[in-house]
C-alpha cells in the first residue's frame, strides 16, 4: 500500500465509523452525532464538486481546478481528529503533539497527491482548507465538552464498526458518482479536462 492510498475512501470511512464507535461507546452521544454531521457535510460538499464536473464540465481551467479531492477531504478531517479523540485525556504535550502529527500527516499526503498528479494545488488547497474548517469545528466542540468516559468497550466496539464498514467496500461509492453524475446531467459520457479547457477557450476566442 503507498501512503497515499491511507486517505483512500476504503480506510478512511472505517476509521470515521472507527472514531464514531469510540465516541459512543465512551457515552459521548452528541459528540458522535456532530462527528457524523460534520464528516458527512464534508464528505458531501466534495461529491458534489465531483459530480458537476463529471456531468457539466463545472471547473475553474484559469485556476486548474476541476473538483475538490476526496482523499485531502479524509485525510485532512480524519486525522486530526482521530489523534485528537484518541489522546482526548493525555496530558496536554501528547494532545498537542498527537495533533500536529495527524495535521502534519494529513499534509504530506496532500503534497504526494499534487506531486504525483492525482490533483493540482488549487484542488488539493481548497480541500485541505475546507477540512481544516470542519476538524477544527469538531474539535472545539470537543474541548468544550467533558471527553468520553473510558471503558472497556471502546476499543472493541471501535473496531467492530471498522470491520463492518471495511467489509462493506466503501471504495465502491466512487464509481457510484459518475453513475449519479450522467444520470442527472443526461450524457453517456463524462466530462474530460480536455473538454472543459476547449469550452473555456472558445467562449473567450468567439
Amino acid at each position: 500500500m503507498q501512503l497515499i492510498d491511507i486517505a483512500d475512501t476504503a480506510v478512511m470511512l472505517p476509521l470515521a465509523g472507527a472514531i464514531a464507535g469510540w465516541l459512543v461507546a465512551g457515552r459521548a452521544w452528541k459528540l458522535a452525532v456532530y462527528w457524523c454531521l460534520l464528516f458527512g457535510m464534508g464528505l458531501s460538499i466534495v461529491a458534489t464538486s465531483k459530480i458537476l464536473f463529471i456531468g457539466w464540465a463545472a471547473g475553474i481551467p484559469a485556476l486548474d481546478f476541476k473538483a475538490l479531492s476526496g482523499h485531502t477531504l479524509r485525510a485532512t478531517v480524519v486525522l486530526p481528529v482521530l489523534s485528537f479523540v484518541l489522546l482526548q485525556r493525555a496530558p496536554i504535550r501528547w494532545r498537542t503533539a498527537g495533533l500536529l502529527a495527524g495535521v502534519a500527516f494529513s499534509i504530506v499526503i496532500g503534497v504526494l497527491l499534487v506531486r504525483f498528479r492525482f490533483h493540482t494545488p488549487s484542488e488539493v488547497i481548497a480541500t485541505a482548507v475546507l477540512g481544516g474548517l470542519i476538524s477544527f469545528a469538531f474539535i472545539r466542540i470537543a474541548a468544550a465538552v467533558p471527553p468520553p468516559h473510558v471503558n472497556g468497550w471502546m476499543a472493541p466496539l471501535s473496531l467492530i464498526a471498522f470491520v463492518l464498514i471495511f467489509s462493506l467496500k466503501p471504495s465502491s461509492l466512487n464509481h457510484r458518482l459518475v453513475d449519479v453524475a450522467l444520470y442527472l446531467s443526461d450524457r453517456d459520457h463524462p466530462y474530460t479536462w480536455s473538454q472543459q479547457i476547449g469550452k473555456h477557450c472558445l467562449s473567450r476566442n468567439p
